[in-house]
């Protein structure tokens, strides 16, 4: 009895510690490694002891240790993932170690104590073997999404399935040809999930497309009257301009020098209320952004900060024709930092805000400046806005992408740098 009791409690530390070593693998955290090392080592002790007196709640544990590490975030689709297909490791070794060797053993030699421990350690090597095919491919780039539970909600669906199989297994085990069915049946399920978790993936992202393509176009309608109204502008700029010059020629004929400089100075008033309510200085540089969603959302930007009459510095001397990371994550980094900085510079008597995008080698440099007062202490509620960035995600996502922000007495800034692949 005292034998069994070891082999059985043996047998849950390998399951336990398989799972443990698949999800401490693919889910990637802030942690430092002896922390995680603390957590995942409690988890085993909690899921063993509660095992042992009830191999019902295998879930609790589970759940406990999810709460833990999502803490800070109501859900955290990627770790949810990280979790279900840690689960389904160690079940998809189960069913195909079992079907493999039921050809060469007995039913009785996997009911047996030792035949349970050496099952568990062919799982064990199993895992080992699918966590370096993971990296591999890196197949995180799938599951690493924390904005849409189609994802979970796909690979749950793929869990029960085959935990639904492995009871039907353990139920059946006489019946060959009925366990193949079964097999072939789940099979079928699988793809027809996959054929709607797939269609619903292109159908979102043709949402998206379409969202975006309604953006542009108002973004661009926005640009086009910006362009009409100045050209409105210029024409009557252009009318009133020739009446001035002709009334400054007249009064120098007449040699009235006091009516030439009220006459200069009525030109120069007039001159500077109309060029500095222009926009043309402000979009100049757009025609050099050839990137059509960077563009709209330039446009969007630059016609808030106008509306909320910031002064601007706009500049891009360069083409800028290809990114090199994903279109969607830059301007979704650069949307929210340019917003973080037009709410704390709309708050300024003169507020003032430089946008630039810099081209010199292989690196490509967006800049994100906005000026700071004394009396404004928001530095520090600034920086907790940039947590909405999920910077530390980008950098993992991204090798090329380089992030800084920093301050001083006139300016926050924030720089985002991309290296470019190389000739």
């Amino acid at each position: 009895m005292l034998s069994l009791n070891i082999i059985s409690f043996s047998q849950v530390l390998i399951y336990q510690f398989t799972f443990c070593l698949v999800l401490g693998s693919i889910y990637k955290n802030e942690l430092s490694t002896k922390k995680n090392l603390k957590i995942y080592s409690s988890f085993m002790v909690l899921a063993i002891i509660l095992n042992i007196l009830s191999p019902r709640t295998i879930l609790i544990p589970i759940i406990l240790l999810y709460f833990y590490l999502s803490y800070k975030k109501p859900i955290n689709y990627y770790l949810i993932n990280s979790m279900i297909i840690s689960l389904l490791t160690r079940l998809l070794s189960f069913i195909i170690i079992v079907l493999f060797l039921a050809n060469f053993v007995t039913p009785s030699t996997f009911a047996s104590a030792h035949g349970k421990i050496e099952l568990a350690l062919t799982q064990l090597v199993f895992t080992i073997i699918w966590i370096y095919f993971y990296k591999f491919f890196n197949l995180d780039r799938f599951f690493n999404k924390q904005e849409s539970p189609m994802t979970s909600i796909f690979l749950g669906y793929i869990y029960i399935a085959f935990y639904t199989l492995i009871l039907m297994l353990e139920s059946f085990r006489s019946y060959v040809f009925l366990v193949v069915a079964v097999l072939l049946f789940t099979l079928l399920q699988i793809i027809f999930v996959d054929i709607i978790f797939f269609h619903e993936r292109t159908h979102r992202k043709k949402i998206y497309q379409d969202k975006l393509a309604e953006e542009q176009i108002i973004n661009l309608k926005v640009y086009t009257d910006q362009l009409e109204s100045d050209q409105l502008k210029l024409r009557h700029f252009k009318h009133d301009y020739k009446n001035l010059l002709f009334s400054l020629k007249t009064v120098a004929d007449e040699h009235d020098y006091d009516a030439m400089n009220t006459a200069l100075n009525n030109l120069e008033n007039y001159s500077d209320g109309y060029l500095n309510n222009l926009s043309m200085e402000l979009y100049q540089d757009l025609n050099n952004v050839k990137n059509s969603d960077l563009k709209s959302l330039l446009i969007s930007k630059l016609n808030i900060i106008n509306q909320d009459k910031i002064t601007c510095h706009f500049h891009c001397h360069n083409e800028l024709n290809e990114i090199p990371i994903d279109d969607l994550d830059l301007i979704t980094l650069l949307s929210t930092a340019i917003d973080n900085a037009i709410e704390f510079t709309k708050r300024q008597e003169h507020g003032e805000i430089q946008l630039d995008i810099i081209q010199e080698g292989q690196q490509l440099a967006f800049l994100i400046n906005n000026s700071i007062t004394n009396q404004q202490l928001h530095s520090e509620q600034e920086k907790k806005h940039l947590e909405l960035l999920n910077i530390s995600k980008l950098k993992k996502k991204y090798s090329n992408l380089f992030i800084q922000y920093s301050q001083n007495e006139k300016w926050f800034r924030f720089h985002v740098t991309l290296i470019t692949k190389g000739d």
